[in-house]
């Protein structure tokens, strides 16, 4: 973050005109503001606390195939749309990018993989977050780094967006994948936007899901993994 260590002006006997000090304050004053604003959005951020164990709520999260089909309509209708203003004008030519909806349905597919963990077990300090997900590798932030670094799936980097995490993945091949972290007032409920979208393409796709925090071996459902079914979880029983 920028700061403004000191202003100094040596006029050895000269006379600095009135509209000199008058622009040279305002811009002092910007600086000033500008940075007041970064570092309370920053420490705004850093008020936020993650840590817990949060499993999935089926019930307030978005349904990949009901989302991926009302896309996929919505995608298919402004094709059609380009289409017949093809036909009807010589001077208009389609976009390219929109004329295949198909990607929608690969995108939608691709962001319930990337999202399908159940579990998220979290730790955070000042300075650096872990975010364990079953079934997939750790999401791991240093505050202290904002720009992209390269890594063994190819650029990645977390900051701070106001009251929420954002970590973003640029693949070689040109897919860019982001979740975008935030938790309720009183942390009864961790929502995680997953979007994923291709470079340079229209479209893009987000799954929001939630998550409600559980003790240790006192999980609400019981997830077993099978090869035919993937991961089945059934609510679990309790005698109060």
């Amino acid at each position: 973050m920028s700061s403004l260590s000191s202003v100094a002006y040596e006029t050895e006997g000269t006379t600095v005109h009135t509209a000199v000090k008058v622009l040279s304050g305002m811009f002092v004053i910007v600086l000033l503001l500008t940075d007041t604003a970064a570092l309370a959005a920053e420490n705004e951020g850093l008020s936020v606390d993650f840590t817990g164990s949060w499993e999935l709520d089926y019930q307030q999260s978005e349904q990949p195939n009901a989302k991926i089909r009302w896309l996929y309509t919505q995608a298919r209708l402004k094709a059609e749309r380009e289409l017949q203003r093809s036909r009807n004008s010589r001077d208009y030519h389609i976009d390219p990018r929109v004329g295949n909806p198909q990607t929608i349905i690969g995108l939608g597919r691709l962001a319930e993989k990337i999202a399908a963990a159940t579990v998220f077990n979290i730790k955070q300090d000042q300075n650096h977050i872990v975010i364990k997900r079953n079934d997939d590798f750790a999401l791991i932030c240093d505050f202290n780094l904002g720009e992209l670094t390269e890594s063994s799936f190819g650029k990645e980097s977390c900051r701070w967006r106001k009251n929420r995490l954002s970590f973003l993945i640029v693949l070689p091949d040109g897919l860019i994948v982001r979740h975008l972290f935030s938790i309720t007032p009183g942390q009864r409920q961790l929502n995680v936007a997953t979007t994923v979208r291709i470079s340079g393409g229209d479209y893009s796709f987000t799954l929001n899901r939630a998550y409600t925090p559980f003790a240790q071996n006192e999980s609400m459902y019981d997830c077993k993994y099978t090869i035919a079914n993937q991961t089945t979880c059934s609510l679990v029983r309790r005698n109060n």
